[in-house]
């Protein structure tokens, strides 16, 4: 697990950011609970999932929007998608299908957390990373709005 600041990483998941945009004060003591810990990360994942909903908005407020989230994924470390990310999540994508549990992207996600030594994901949708972390032993930090 990577050590930053004296803290163990968080990996950030998009739920976190589409809530800074849609209710900010929903994750506000969330947001000084994390900025008081230290660096924490997101993947390059997140920032499609966010950044893609924010283009599609288009106009003058999906510009704000993609302006607020640059912003907030400046203050993260981003984590690259790798192949050894994509064989990762290919395994555990693989295994959980295989009990009928279908993650979508988070399964990415994951995997490029657990080969960055994040100790958790903080997210909302608590539902699909508690199938990963029973497969992988990644921890959930779920929080809500």
């Amino acid at each position: 697990m990577k050590r930053l600041r004296g803290f163990w990483m968080k990996c950030i998941d998009t739920t976190y950011f589409v809530d800074i945009i849609r209710r900010p004060g929903s994750v506000r003591r969330l947001t000084e609970k994390l900025d008081a810990e230290g660096v924490h990360a997101t993947t390059t994942i997140n920032v499609f999932e966010a950044m893609f909903g924010a283009f599609a908005i288009g106009g003058e407020k999906g510009e704000k929007i993609r302006r607020k989230l640059t912003e907030a994924f400046s203050r993260v470390e981003v984590l690259e998608f790798s192949y050894r990310d994509a064989v990762l999540a290919a395994e555990i994508g693989g295994r959980l299908r295989k009990r009928g549990r279908h993650v979508g992207l988070d399964v990415i996600t994951a995997a490029i957390a657990i080969n960055n030594g994040c100790e958790s994901v903080v997210t909302r949708n608590e539902k699909h990373f508690k199938w990963i972390e029973e497969e992988t032993g990644l921890k959930v930090e779920a929080y809500e709005v």
